[in-house]
């Protein structure tokens, strides 16, 4: 049987539990399971590990992540990949060789890769759509015996993107905020939620217009640190951007902060951080930066960069 398996995909919460599924399937106890990261370790000890017979079990699992040898990405650490290629040829039967290369565009002319695609099992996560996503947080509540409005479960989607472990992290705060058996609206979500996610963002926003490069990358390692995903940071960053933009322009005819609010369909504690942003921000850099992630988001989208490099890439050119 081959046990050499490839997860790949963007959504890191649903390959992480399907790596987790797997692990359990293994029967593997927790004397035999192995964690490997390649940013800090070569893939030959892993592989080392992974010859070796389970310690008192049927089998072992060893998992590795941030395989960045498989995309043309170069890695710090020179990874003995001909002992990868030996092991994918000749696995051991008694361990589950897991390989989680979430959010990495994958060497397609590589060997490994082309060996990967015929030896491996493969698991490919698509992104789900919105309506999916939508779904899913609702059962999340669901499940703890809450109930969520409609304009709620859409408020949280908007806050965290299409990221199932953002989303995550907030359905847990609000489920410890409401209890159970209670019902969420948007004025809770904007209690719970919104604050704490809105002035990262606004604060990360804002010293990109303002060509604050050491403030830019501190705020970014700041929220990568606590794992926000990036896909999710430069997608409430563009929006944030092109929002006060558009909140500029209401102001010039004189709307106010629950005009503003109504018309954006958002929280008038959002309304209130866009009129302030729209009343400091450069409009000009800010145009000009919206125009620059435009570009970057129809690279990323057609396969040219990946989300993290395009983005980091970015920011670092400020």
């Amino acid at each position: 049987m081959a046990n050499v398996y490839l997860y790949l995909g963007e959504e890191k919460y649903l390959i992480h539990n399907k790596i987790e599924r797997l692990i359990a399937e293994s029967k593997a106890d927790q004397y035999n399971i192995f964690f490997y990261d390649m940013d800090e370790v070569n893939i030959k000890e892993a592989v080392r590990d992974a010859l070796t017979p389970p310690f008192m079990c049927e089998n072992k699992a060893v998992v590795i992540k941030n395989p960045k040898f498989l995309t043309t990405e170069k890695s710090e650490i020179n990874h003995a990949i001909s002992v990868l290629m030996d092991y994918i040829e000749h696995p051991m039967d008694t361990t589950y060789f897991i390989i989680n290369a979430v959010g990495l565009k994958l060497n397609e002319k590589s060997e490994v890769v082309k060996q990967l695609r015929k030896k491996a099992i493969i698991n490919e996560t698509r992104e789900i759509s919105e309506t999916e996503f939508c779904g899913w947080i609702k059962r999340q509540f669901e499940r703890e015996d809450i109930t969520i409005k409609e304009d709620a479960v859409k408020q949280i989607y908007n806050l965290v993107g299409r990221n199932m472990t953002s989303a995550r992290t907030e359905i847990d705060k609000l489920i410890a905020y409401v209890g159970k058996g209670n019902t969420i609206t948007s004025k809770i979500v904007s209690s719970v939620v919104v604050k704490e996610i809105q002035q990262d963002i606004f604060a990360l926003s804002n010293a990109i217009i303002e060509r604050d490069c050491e403030k830019t990358i501190n705020i970014y390692r700041d929220l990568i640190a606590v794992d926000n995903d990036v896909n999710r940071l430069f997608n409430l960053v563009t929006r944030t951007i092109r929002d006060t933009l558009l909140v500029n322009y209401m102001l010039e005819e004189g709307a106010k902060q629950n005009d503003i609010a109504i018309r954006m369909g958002t929280s008038t504690n959002r309304a209130y951080y866009l009129i302030r942003n729209a009343k400091s921000f450069d409009i000009q850099s800010a145009r000009e930066y919206l125009v620059k992630l435009g570009e970057l988001d129809y690279k990323i989208k057609s396969g040219q960069i990946d989300a993290r490099t395009g983005f980091e890439f970015f920011l670092f050119q400020l």
